[in-house]
C-alpha cells in the first residue's frame, strides 16, 4: 500500500504472515500482493468480489493429449509398454486434476475480471471480502448504512473513564477492543450483557478507525467479530447511546 492511504484491513491469501500473497483495502483502492506481483485496483472501478472454480485447462488439455495418444500406441504396440503404461497413468492424473480444478477470488471490475488463484477459501479470507463489498463505492447507495457499521458495548462509568478529547481506550484486557457486527450485535448483548445496566452502544464507522481491524473467531463460535487493536479514534464513533 501506498504510505499515504491508509490500510482498513488486510487478509493473507495463503499462509499467515505470507507478506508475497496478501490482500489490502485502503480508502480509496484495493491493493493485492499475488506471489510477490502487485496490482492496485481504485475502489470507483470494482463492481464485485466473489470466489469461484475455474477448471485446470492446461492439464485438461495435456491428459486429453496423451491419454488416446498412449492408449493406441499401447494397443498398436508402437511404444514399449512400460513406459506407455505410465504416459497413460500420467495423463489420466492430468485429467483428474484438470477437472478438479481450483478456487479463485475474482475482482471484478467494469468491464474486466481479475482472477487469483487460491489454496481454498478460508474464513478469513470470506470475512474480508464480505466486508469489503459492503463498502464498496458501487454499493454503498443500495445498503442501509447501519449494516456497514461496527458496533462496541461499554458501561458509562468505563466510558467516562478511559475516554480523552480524541480516543476511547475501552477494555483491551485480551489486546484488543471487542466489536460487533449489526448482525453479531443482539448475540453479544444477551450473551456478555444479560442484566447489566448503565450501558452504551458505540455506533462505529470502521472506515474511520485509524487502529487496524482484524475480524477473527478466538472463541471457536463459528464466527468472524471485528476486532479493535488500538485505542478507538473518537472521530470514528458516530453515535453514542444508552442500551435499553
Amino acid at each position: 500500500m501506498s504510505t499515504s492511504e491508509t490500510v482498513r484491513a488486510y487478509c493473507y491469501l495463503e499462509r499467515i504472515n505470507d507478506e508475497s500473497n496478501k490482500i489490502f483495502l485502503g480508502e480509496s483502492s484495493l491493493t493485492i500482493n499475488y506471489r510477490n506481483k502487485r496490482e492496485k485496483f481504485d475502489l470507483t472501478q470494482i463492481k464485485d468480489l466473489t470466489f469461484g472454480h475455474r477448471k485446470a485447462m492446461l492439464y485438461l488439455i495435456s491428459g486429453g493429449i496423451a491419454v488416446p495418444f498412449t492408449a493406441v500406441a499401447f494397443y498398436r504396440n508402437f511404444l514399449d509398454p512400460w513406459p506407455t503404461l505410465f504416459l497413460l497413468f500420467a495423463g489420466i492424473f492430468a485429467l483428474y486434476i484438470g477437472w478438479r480444478g481450483y478456487q479463485v477470488l475474482s475482482i471484478k471490475l467494469f468491464g474486466l475480471t481479475r482472477d487469483f488463484k487460491l489454496r481454498e477459501v478460508s474464513d478469513n479470507i470470506q470475512a474480508f471480502v464480505d466486508f469489503t463489498v459492503k463498502l464498496l463505492p458501487v454499493n454503498l447507495p443500495l445498503r442501509q448504512e447501519h449494516e456497514r457499521m461496527i458496533f462496541h458495548i461499554t458501561d458509562v462509568n468505563s466510558w467516562n473513564k478511559q475516554r480523552t478529547d480524541t480516543h476511547f481506550k475501552g477494555n483491551q484486557s485480551d489486546g484488543f477492543i471487542h466489536a460487533s457486527t449489526s448482525s453479531q450485535l443482539q448475540r453479544t448483548r444477551e450473551k456478555y450483557f444479560a442484566g447489566r445496566s448503565k450501558l452504551l452502544l458505540l455506533t462505529i464507522d470502521p472506515l474511520k478507525v485509524t487502529p487496524e481491524i482484524r475480524f477473527e473467531d478466538l472463541q471457536q463460535e463459528g464466527q468472524l467479530y471485528p476486532h479493535i487493536y488500538g485505542d478507538l479514534n473518537l472521530d470514528a464513533v458516530i453515535k453514542v447511546e444508552e442500551v435499553t
